[in-house]
């Protein structure tokens, strides 16, 4: 087993920190977007906006997708993490052991990583997307 200095993995810990904080504040946006839609629903079942406002059938199935797109969204972004975390641990045991196994591990997992936090960033786009599209159709039919 090999001996590693600093210097050689120091800057992808940094890189690979900054995904995970990237990845981290979609979680929390994403869980955020959540909680918007359970008290918006909460509001609306308790009627303490008034008479005037309904949702209709669109409306439900746009929000139950806005609820399904905030959900997808914080299960990849927990997803990415796992992955760049367990990057990280291929790249140590890589620079360790300077095996092939390590090295393919750590290919298949940063690109994982890569895809699972591109598939977080677009869902919580459309969520969203979906969210205000909500918002608008009820302040539109107010």
């Amino acid at each position: 087993m090999n001996t590693i200095e600093e210097n050689n993995f120091q800057p992808d810990f940094t890189v690979a920190d900054k995904y995970i904080q990237f990845s981290s504040e979609i979680l929390r946006l994403s869980l955020l977007g959540i909680t918007a839609i359970a008290t918006f629903l909460l509001l609306y079942l308790k009627k303490e906006f008034g008479t005037c406002f309904t949702i209709g059938n669109p409306e439900k199935a746009l929000l139950f997708i806005t609820l399904l797109l905030f959900t997808f969204s914080s299960g990849l972004a927990l997803t990415h993490r796992f992955f760049a975390t367990d990057s990280l641990a291929y790249l140590i045991a890589y620079l360790r052991k300077k095996d092939s196994k390590e090295k393919k591990g750590l290919i298949k997992n940063l690109k994982a990583s890569e895809k699972v936090l591109i598939y977080a960033e677009y869902t919580f786009g459309f969520g969203v997307f979906a969210f205000v599209c909500v918002l608008l159709i009820l302040i539109c039919n107010l």
